[in-house]
């Protein structure tokens, strides 16, 4: 195994970081604070992708510069298992608001269920790929 930097992973999960984090901020976002001052788990909810987003972010970008093999491959497992912890969040973890119609609903669950699956589906593929190399180099 090389130690030179692999970039074309870690700048796929960057970008689907970077994806998740502003969509959760723009488009995706839930509803904010009612008029009475009160939030909705939905608020919640959006508040827990958006931190798991930076946390996937900051990895993601670490991975574009790693050059240790062993580090890669923890980067790529924490990034996979965070990944779903995204996708698991909204309406899983944290329920959301009975109403199908409302945007917790209607667009943040399913986008951060892509999102996060999206990002575990490609660390997870690159850390089995990088496993059955150092399997296959025995």
């Amino acid at each position: 195994m090389s130690n030179k930097p692999s970039p074309p992973v870690g700048i796929a999960l960057t970008v689907l970081s970077g994806l998740l984090v502003a969509g959760i901020l723009t488009f995706a976002a839930p509803c904010g604070v009612h008029d009475d001052g009160s939030v909705s788990s939905c608020f919640w909810a959006g508040r827990a992708v958006l931190g798991v987003g930076i946390v996937l972010l900051i990895l993601s970008v670490v991975r574009i510069f790693e050059l240790d093999e062993g580090e890669r491959r923890g980067l790529d497992l924490g990034a996979a298992l965070i990944g779903v912890l995204a996708a698991c969040l909204p309406g899983v973890l944290i329920d959301l608001c009975m109403m199908q119609s409302m945007r917790c609903q209607a667009i943040m669950r399913p986008f951060c269920m892509v999102v996060g699956i999206a990002i575990a589906l490609v660390a997870g593929i690159d850390l089995i790929v990088r496993l059955l190399r150092i399997r296959s180099a025995k």
